[in-house]
């Protein structure tokens, strides 16, 4: 089989590799699409922390079971299915609590073990879940993402009737947006400076959107609640900013969702407005096995629309100029998919 290797920073191969065989409780899938994220770019570029080269990319992926090893009865040979990429322990005090994703030996498939930019690939059953014959593979991809949107939102508690802020209409804050819409949530706000996106947003059912960078968004969002302040902001843009801003425009006992995943320091943040106004920050990280069924459900029953995601598609053998294409443009890119497969 082929496999998209990178060998270091902005160098690709295509290489051969030998095809894997499914152990007794391992699924071998046949990878369709897989859906480049920031994540993935900054392992390109080589500012994603801790990586080792070469790597075999790629963690948003779906595909068709080629085959089932003995033990693997929850899944046939010919099934669409979506990879869950969060690789855990399953016996550190994380995992017995239930919380993979904060597993203390935790890895990411496509960053600590080579992921799904190859046709062909084995993982323990458990990472593998069933999807719709109805849903094209390459939209199915965004299936991953949403449910890590789902883990923040369910760690949120947003009820019916609470105001939402979203910092950033990319792809993280657009099915924010609708998620929050879902909920109940009224009025939800979505915030960016690219009015393509905030287009977008409103077919998503944003109550409003503001074309305004999210440090200048405080005064109306504040408007917008009637001069209370949003119960809950929520940040997909990450930094300095955004952090400062979504704590000025929440109410006082409100919820602030730093979503976005930033190393950025921000030295002008002090922790005088957590005592003021008494506010939560909530974080999240990646999702729980427990995300991807509910996930998988919204998009497969309509009530999630991701079929305007996918920006552009490239073949296996041209991820190189995938990758330079995002580069290039990423404030045009919702998701590139890298297709291994037909469907």
């Amino acid at each position: 089989m082929h496999a998209a290797v990178l060998k270091a920073p902005r160098q690709f191969e295509i290489a051969e590799r030998l095809r894997p065989a499914a152990g007794s409780d391992d699924i071998v899938v046949r990878i369709a699409a897989t859906a480049v994220c920031h994540t993935d770019l900054g392992i390109y570029t080589g500012d994603h922390p801790g990586v080792r080269y070469p790597v075999v990319m790629g963690h948003e992926a779906t595909g068709v079971v080629e085959s089932v090893g003995s033990e693997s009865v929850r899944l046939k040979p010919g099934q669409a299915v979506i990879i869950n990429p969060i690789i855990s322990c399953g016996h550190c005090d994380s995992c017995r609590r239930g919380d993979q994703n904060l597993c203390r030996n935790a890895g990411l498939f496509g960053r600590e073990v080579d992921g799904s930019m190859t046709e062909f690939v084995c993982l323990p059953c458990r990472y593998v879940h069933a999807l719709p014959e109805t849903l094209p593979l390459a939209n199915a991809t965004l299936i991953e993402t949403l449910a890590t949107v789902r883990h923040a939102q369910e760690r949120l508690q947003l009820v019916a009737g609470e105001s939402v802020a979203v910092l950033g209409q990319g792809t993280t804050g657009l099915l924010h947006t609708r998620l929050a819409v879902l909920a109940g949530a009224n009025p939800v706000i979505g915030i960016s400076r690219t009015r393509w996106k905030l287009d977008m947003a409103a077919r998503m059912g944003a109550h409003h959107v503001l074309d305004v960078a999210a440090e200048h968004a405080v005064d109306e969002v504040l408007r917008l609640t009637g001069g209370s302040g949003a119960d809950v902001v929520i940040d997909t843009a990450g930094g300095a900013a955004t952090l400062k801003a979504g704590m000025d425009m929440l109410r006082p006992g409100g919820r602030f969702s730093p979503y976005a995943v930033s190393h950025e320091c921000c030295p002008a943040f002090t922790t005088f407005p957590l005592y003021y106004k008494e506010v939560s920050i909530i974080g999240s990280r990646a999702l729980t096995p427990a995300d991807m069924e509910p996930a998988i459900d919204l998009v497969a029953s309509g009530k999630i629309d991701v079929s305007d995601f996918v920006s552009a598609t490239y073949p296996l053998e041209r991820a190189a100029e995938a990758f330079e294409e995002y580069e290039r443009n990423p404030g045009r890119v919702l998701r590139i998919v890298i297709a291994s497969g037909d469907r």
